[in-house]
């Protein structure tokens, strides 16, 4: 039953066609197209120093399921969608494919453990409602997306369960292990209790989870999708050493750089996904992954750094001014 594609098979066949395109949408919300922008919005939009070990986390939770698929590698049911992508329109079949097309192998279901991965940070991390409504909503979506993967038909029902359960697992013991790790290595025993102090200990904090992320990148590379695992290494590699050498602001000062931001960093990742897609070497995807990471961790202080000199004004300059106004 488990890996009966009739099974599968039948799930797609009870819903009426069109709701292909409902379910491909609830696919997304565990895809790398959502996870990945969610969790690297965050923190360039956000508390740097709250999200940060976040992108660790994600990407410690992908090196997991590139373990795992190439430890077990299943084949896909092979029943796919109701409706197939070439009987659409060009442009419409360009943003359903990616959901119902996949090459890679079955089990687990990388969809379920990313989902579970990313709602779980959105509801244990936001401040809209209460805890216990965001857990319920997360838990609510996570469902629909682990079962959207068996309504498209790319995935039995063990994968998805198993992808859930995993995600679940990964994020229970990689926190507890944030915890205490970054606990052992502080000079105190006593909780933070300024502002300086917290942000010194989540500091700490992101260079375990990225130190984390690179091991299990480095373990998926054994067992794993080799390219993948590669570039997952080399993301958490530059994460963890630009993380390291500088001190972000904790949140953005100005719109207009926090766009410049978003235009800048997304232009880059485009650039190194596009690289990515023609470029097989070990090697290329290495050092494609090392200089996204550090993209995606250093920017933010980067353009900080810069805006002074940009706008012309010295810190010390602007200060002067506040006094001689008051």
């Amino acid at each position: 039953m488990w890996f009966d594609p009739a099974v599968v098979e039948a799930v797609r066949d009870v819903f009426p066609e069109w709701t292909a395109f409902v379910f491909a949408f609830l696919s997304y919300l565990g895809s790398v197209w959502f996870v990945a922008p969610t969790v690297v919005t965050a923190y360039w939009f956000g508390d740097r120093y709250r999200f940060a070990p976040w992108i660790a986390i994600v990407m410690g939770g992908y090196a997991v399921m590139v373990g795992f698929k190439g430890a077990f590698s299943v084949s896909r049911p092979g029943v796919g969608p109701a409706i197939p992508p070439e009987t659409l329109p060009a442009l419409a079949a360009r943003l359903y494919a990616p959901a119902v097309e996949i090459g890679t192998t079955s089990f687990p279901s990388g969809h379920a453990i990313a989902g579970t991965i990313i709602w779980a940070m959105l509801a244990l991390e936001s401040d809209v409602s209460t805890r216990r409504r965001r857990l319920l909503v997360a838990g609510v979506v996570i469902v629909l997306v682990a079962f959207s993967r068996i309504a498209v038909g790319v995935h039995y029902p063990i994968d998805v369960v198993v992808g859930v359960a995993i995600g679940c697992c990964y994020l229970v013991a990689i926190l507890f292990v944030l915890q205490w790790v970054t606990d052992a290595v502080a000079d105190s025993d006593v909780a933070p209790a300024t502002a300086t102090e917290r942000r010194s200990h989540s500091h700490r904090m992101g260079s375990v989870a990225f130190a984390l992320a690179t091991v299990l990148g480095v373990l998926a590379f054994f067992v794993g999708d080799r390219p993948n695992a590669v570039a997952l290494t080399g993301a958490s590699i530059g994460a963890l050493v630009v993380w390291r050498t500088i001190n972000p602001p904790p949140t953005p000062s100005s719109t207009v750089r926090s766009v410049t931001r978003a235009f800048v960093g997304v232009s880059i990742l485009a650039i190194v996904a596009f690289v990515l897609t023609v470029v097989d070497g070990l090697l290329v995807w290495l050092l494609v992954g090392t200089v996204s990471g550090g993209v995606v961790v250093g920017l933010p202080a980067w353009l900080a750094s810069s805006a002074p000199e940009q706008s012309g004004v010295s810190p010390s300059m602007s200060s002067t001014s506040a006094s001689s106004s008051e």
